[in-house]
């Protein structure tokens, strides 16, 4: 319905609200104040990128997954052709080498025979004159049990010592205790790094090995066509991810490198390769650099364990990190292309689809603004023609109704004048009505206290007179005509607080709790400060009053009544305990209530405490409530706590 623009205002946190053409529109977030043209765009555009996006990522991570793929493949095959490639060229060097036997047979066999001369002493031997008889290019050499080079013509290698080379040690211990003439390969001599050939053979006693080696210009220059490295230089030319080659031998000294000096970290990985015969890779293909140890074994051309070499093949990802950066790139080039002609191309279809909707609009705006007779067009989609025509004969409804509404208010006019005229005169009635009712009753307090001190001056006049067998009677009469002015003066109290309108002030709370105190010496006060004060008006002595009659009263002569007063934060609380038989808790609920007694055994209309809770709950906006004097025994008295604003003080 219509009304005033601040009807709605603040009626919900949280929700917008205006008045659009006197009627209320809420708006409850913000893609509601968008319009819906722009919501389509934005919503179309949205799907756009978020197909884009899947599709870039799914490419980039695919392609990022054939390129890693593809490196991984061919460094497999790589590492596969590099030790075919070593296999075969090792193949060649054991033929090249295994033909020079000839030449070390025969020159063997007379040493073992200088040996048997010996009768089992190296010393005996003349071993240069021997070496000179075989003729240039061969050295002798005799290693005893230890494995220690104990007899040679070759000064370098006196008393080298194979036991440090475990591998080669256990060979050669192997050679002393058997019985045969065993050609090893052309290798590299420990202390030169010249290429030599060595073959060995126990003597008869299995005390020393004799060993001779052999080497001339022409061999050499032979041998050293046949290379390692250069194999590994061709794998090397064939992947574009790795950087080196390197080939090690048992001992870690580089093949092709007599200047490699070794370092500790590699020996440790060759000597790990060797021993457990698997690949040892440092970082992985995820990182820029890494590094692959691999053994090749060559076991399988007949050769001792110390002829397996370890080839070290370091790669760079970074050119599959160049080319990916380049996919991304281009990617993203394609996404903006994309969004920017499927931007162009939803704010087509969204014009299109909402341009009916904005003159749907235009035409719903005039009409709210007044014109019920602005004709609603009838065009675009055929959802949008139905909605054009429902709200056209919703708005002949409207018109018609408006018009059985203003017929309406004409008599509803007239219906509230004649009611406001009978509320007028009702009103004065019932004004009148309790002015007769307040005067009667000020008639009948009059009258009865005027009884009541009637029959008191009677009572005492009598008791002064009457015999002491009347005694009994005269103190209940007494009793009776002091209830009946206490019901007066709750009567009294009750209209103060109904006709006076409440008024607070700062009232100083001491000076009305001293004057009860020294009223009954069966009251003790305690009080923190003498000049607490609280908001309240001159009733306040009443309430209090009510509370401490109350326990007095149903206490018994021997009760005890103590007041304490303390402050808490910006309130002051007064607790009154009393020794008395206390309150059950199943009246405690109801003790405030009008017409309810704490105990059955009480007479009373029960008007004080709820006295009390009218003055300090209703009127002073305080709390009082009632508790056990010794939590959990009713039967042992009762605590009023009553609280109440604190006033500043000095006011």
């Amino acid at each position: 319905m219509r009304g005033n623009n601040n009807l709605y205002s603040g009626s919900c946190p949280g929700i917008d609200t205006d008045l659009f053409g006197g009627y209320l529109v809420t708006r409850s977030s913000l893609t509601e104040e968008i319009p819906f043209s722009w919501l389509l765009f934005g919503s179309i555009v949205l799907i756009i990128l978020i197909i884009t996006a899947v599709v870039i990522n799914v490419n980039y991570h695919s392609s990022r997954v054939q390129l890693e793929n593809t490196m991984l493949l061919q460094q497999e095959k790589n590492e596969e052709g590099l030790i075919q490639s070593m296999i075969l060229v090792d193949r060649g060097l054991l033929l090249f080498d295994q033909s020079l036997d000839y030449k070390l047979k025969d020159p063997m066999d007379l040493f073992l025979q200088e040996y048997e001369k010996s009768e089992g002493d190296p010393a005996k031997i003349d071993l240069e004159g021997l070496k000179a008889s075989f003729g240039k290019g061969y050295e002798l050499y005799i290693i005893n049990e230890a494995g220690v080079i104990e007899y040679t013509t070759y000064p370098p290698d006196h008393l080298m010592d194979f036991s440090e080379y475990p591998q080669f040690y256990r060979r050669l211990t192997q050679i002393r205790e058997g019985n045969v003439f065993t050609s090893d390969r052309i290798t590299k001599d420990f202390s030169t790094g010249m290429f030599r050939k060595f073959v060995y053979h126990p003597t008869p006693d299995h005390c020393y090995i004799l060993e001779i080696s052999y080497m001339d210009d022409q061999i050499q220059e032979m041998r050293s066509a046949l290379r390692y490295t250069e194999a590994a230089g061709r794998i090397h030319q064939l992947n574009p991810y790795l950087t080196s080659i390197r080939i090690f031998n048992f001992i870690g000294d580089e093949v092709g490198n007599s200047s490699y000096t070794p370092e500790e970290w590699r020996s440790e990985i060759i000597s790990t390769v060797t021993g457990t015969k698997e690949t040892v890779e440092i970082g992985d293909y995820r990182s820029d650099i890494y590094t692959r140890f691999l053994l090749i074994d060559l076991s399988s051309n007949e050769n001792p364990p110390e002829m397996n070499l370890v080839a070290e093949m370091t790669y760079n990802t970074a050119p599959i990190k160049q080319q990916l950066h380049n996919l991304l790139m281009l990617h993203l080039l394609i996404a903006v292309i994309a969004i920017l002609i499927g931007g162009i191309l939803a704010y087509a279809v969204a014009e299109t689809i909402t341009r009916p909707i904005h003159r749907l609009v235009n035409d719903t705006k005039i009409i709210s603004g007044g014109d019920l007779n602005h004709p609603i067009k009838i065009a675009g989609p055929p959802e949008l023609r139905s909605l054009s025509l429902s709200i056209q004969q919703m708005m002949d409804r409207l018109k018609d109704m408006m018009s059985r509404l203003q017929a309406s208010e004409e008599e509803l006019k007239v219906q509230n004048e004649e009611l406001e005229e009978r509320v007028l005169e009702r009103t004065a009635d019932l004004t009148e009505a309790h002015a007769r009712v307040g005067f009667f009753l000020d008639l009948i307090t009059h009258d009865i206290n005027n009884t009541n001190h009637t029959s008191m001056l009677y009572l005492e006049l009598l008791e002064s007179e009457a015999a002491p067998s009347l005694a009994p009677y005269i103190e209940p009469l007494r009793a009776s005509l002091k209830k009946s002015d206490e019901i007066i003066d709750n009567v009294a109290t009750l209209r103060e607080i109904q006709d006076a309108e409440a008024s607070l002030m700062p009232v100083e709370i001491a000076p009305i709790l001293r004057k009860e105190a020294k009223a009954d010496d069966r009251i003790d006060l305690h009080m923190e400060d003498e000049e607490i004060s609280v908001f309240a008006d001159s009733l306040l002595t009443q309430a209090i009053s009510n509370i401490i009659s109350n326990s007095l009263k149903f206490g018994g002569d021997d009760v005890r009544v103590t007041i304490s007063v303390s402050t808490e934060d910006d309130h002051v609380r007064i607790t009154i305990n009393d020794t008395g038989p206390g309150i059950p808790d199943a009246m405690k609920p109801v003790i405030f209530t009008k017409y309810t007694r704490g105990t059955e055994r009480v007479k009373g209309k029960g008007l004080g405490l709820f006295i009390v809770h009218t003055l300090i709950v209703d009127r002073y906006g305080g709390s009082v409530s009632v508790e056990d004097r010794v939590p959990g025994d009713p039967s042992e008295g009762v605590s009023f706590i009553i609280r109440l604003k604190k006033a500043p003080a000095g006011q």
